[in-house]
């Protein structure tokens, strides 16, 4: 076990993944696009969500332009080199290139162990530095890893994504894929995942599952060379969500919400978190 999986672990157990919110405040990510393009230009009443089955008022500020923490969790095992590696760091790099000052990014690489390359900063330069340190080696520990970015975030209550890259399945996490997709589910973060397509494995759905828990995407590279595009996919996903917020009415009871985003008037499609999980009041 990394040293890194280790103190992750001995955080859930001090601390717990739980939805977390701001003085009774909840906020919602949404994507909505039309024929598979963004749709702009969204108010806060062209919405209607439902928490645990109840209607609430949405306040009328939409915080689609508010900052993003993003952790890149990037394979390095014995698959990913050559000019597969060398297109990784590419991607990679114009992904932290499309942030903007202020916002922070993290860098998690995972081979047989997960490692921590780089903590939650705003110094991107320095993130971008260590994409050199990526090197690839041994097997796929996919499920720790994206375990382990889970637990990083930055003070406050900020927006966070994480970018998972791989290009095969997991062959050797401590954790299961169930519990982790899970803990997924009660976190604030949005999964996003970039695969490869001519290896992605049909049987193992794991990035698919945590992505669908968070109300993140997944996105497939036709080949190693389509690996820019994506990751700048998952920028402008990011970019164009709309952040619903809301002081739950009759629905405060602690435990597992399931929440329903639609657009009135059938403006779009809506992606949203299936729900969150409530702490009980300390």
């Amino acid at each position: 076990m990394t040293p890194l999986l280790a103190a992750a672990l001995l955080a859930a157990a001090q601390d717990p993944l739980v939805f977390r919110t701001e003085v009774g405040v909840v906020r919602v990510e949404v994507l909505v696009t039309r024929d598979g393009s963004p749709v702009a230009g969204l108010a806060a009443a062209d919405f209607e969500l439902r928490d645990a089955g109840v209607r609430q008022e949405l306040e009328p500020i939409l915080e689609e332009q508010a900052p993003v923490d993003a952790v890149l969790v990037l394979d390095a095992s014995g698959s990913v080199s050559g000019q597969k590696l060398a297109a990784l760091k590419a991607a990679a790099a114009s992904f932290l290139d499309g942030l903007r000052p202020g916002e922070h990014a993290a860098l998690v690489a995972f081979d047989h162990e997960v490692r921590l390359l780089s903590p939650l900063t705003t110094d991107l330069a320095a993130v971008r530095s260590v994409l050199g340190d990526v090197s690839p080696r041994g097997n796929t520990a996919l499920v720790d890893a994206v375990y382990a970015a889970l637990r990083l975030r930055a003070p406050g209550d900020r927006r966070t994504a994480i970018l998972a890259f791989s290009d095969g399945v997991d062959t050797l996490s401590w954790l299961s894929a169930a519990d982790v997709v899970a803990a997924a589910g009660r976190s604030n973060a949005t999964v996003y995942a970039v695969t490869v397509r001519a290896t992605r494995d049909p049987r193992a759905p794991f990035l698919g599952d945590v992505a669908r828990a968070t109300g993140g995407r997944v996105f497939e590279a036709s080949t190693e060379r389509d690996l820019r595009a994506r990751f700048l996919d998952v920028l402008e996903d990011i970019r164009a969500r709309y952040v619903l917020r809301y002081v739950p009415r009759g629905a405060d009871a602690p435990g597992w919400h399931a929440v329903e985003v639609r657009v009135k008037k059938g403006k779009g499609d809506v992606l949203a978190r299936p729900g969150y999980w409530r702490a009980a009041a300390e």
